[in-house]
């Protein structure tokens, strides 16, 4: 139900006044106390009781934005339109610059450019160093593992081919010597041919009441002769074969260690000698052994066997390695070469970085 009354305040003196619900609004009256006047409000408008203050809620923290958060703070975006677009292009602001592309570091073109030449160089070197090492050993064995260095069987069977030769237009004489060269193979050992060579070692032996070893075949004079011929001729082979085995290690040994520097850019001037290196045929001087065994019976580098041609033989003979290891060797060199003439090498030898 409406209400019958509404309060009202004076405006002069701050009275409390209770009015008639039935007055209209906008009416003038005068206030009962003071005698001011005053104008009727609507209901609406009236105050009424103070309203009770209500406890606020404390407010929450602000709430801190994260990193990925978008920082437009509910701005919305859109797009502009541009009414003269030619104009807005030439309005704006031109770039006359490009990326700096060009190598900080003038190392890396040349490391990469002498990669495969030093890595070919130095395997090439390393095998020949391998070769040496076992090749020295051969040369060595007799002299420390073997009571003699010549194999006398062998050099019988030098010495019969020999004189077999020199007596083709006799078949009789041939016949003999082949005869005679097949008993004593058969028959006698090494250690036994030793003693009829040199007499003197089974006087010795006798003395030292040895006398349970068996002397075997007697040689003739010829045979004791061209035994003692040829290993005069052995001792000073092996041992330019073992000198020659040690400088052909040595200058591998050193060629590795040029490549190693010349792939590091270590040295310019040991680069340019390893390449030079291996254009010098040095590891061919072996060659000398060669030439050298044609006065050692049997030779220890004969090409062709007696047998007849055996190409397995032939591919697999020291020899013929070693020519094929110099062309390996003068390709790589000549490529090496010309890697190391290039500009840009010599840029990468020399640049030394930003200090």
């Amino acid at each position: 139900m409406a209400n019958d009354s509404i309060s009202m305040k004076c405006e002069h003196c701050g009275a409390n006044l209770k009015l008639p619900a039935t007055l209209a609004p906008g009416k003038k009256i005068k206030c009962p106390k003071c005698s001011g006047v005053i104008v009727v409000q609507t209901a609406s408008a009236a105050p009424s009781k103070p309203p009770k203050e209500e406890k606020k809620a404390p407010e929450a923290p602000p709430k801190k934005k994260n990193s990925d958060d978008d920082d437009d703070d509910g701005v919305l975006y859109g797009l502009r339109d541009i009414a003269n677009p030619e104009q807005e292009a030439k309005a704006k602001p031109k770039i006359n610059y490009a990326l700096d592309t060009s190598n900080k570091d003038l190392r890396g073109p040349a490391q990469a450019a002498l990669l495969g030449p030093s890595n070919k160089i130095m395997f090439r070197s390393m095998f020949c160093v391998a070769l040496c090492v076992f090749s020295f050993g051969v040369a060595v064995w007799p002299f420390v593992f073997s009571e003699d260095i010549l194999d006398y069987k062998e050099t019988l069977k030098a010495y019969f081919k020999i004189e077999a030769e020199k007596a083709k237009g006799t078949p009789e004489i041939q016949k003999q010597l082949l005869d005679r060269g097949s008993k004593i193979d058969k028959d006698n050992k090494n250690d036994i041919l030793a003693h009829n060579v040199y007499p003197e070692v089974a006087e010795r032996q006798k003395k030292m009441g040895l006398t349970e070893i068996p002397q075997g075949i007697p040689l003739q004079p010829g045979e004791q002769a061209f035994i003692k011929e040829i290993r005069t001729k052995q001792v000073p082979y092996r041992i330019s074969w073992i000198v020659l085995s040690l400088l052909i290690l040595v200058y591998n040994a050193v060629e590795a260690m040029a490549a190693v520097r010349m792939q590091a850019l270590e040295s310019y001037n040991w680069s340019m000698v390893c390449a030079i290196m291996g254009i010098i045929p040095f590891n061919c001087i072996g060659l000398l052994a060669k030439i050298w065994s044609v006065e050692v019976q049997p030779d220890p580098m004969q090409l062709v066997p007696d047998e007849g041609f055996d190409l397995l033989q032939m591919f697999t003979h020291p020899l013929f390695l070693l020519c094929l290891e110099y062309i390996g060797s003068l390709a790589i060199g000549v490529m090496a070469l010309q890697v190391l003439l290039k500009p840009e090498v010599k840029e990468g030898f020399t640049y030394k970085g930003d200090i």
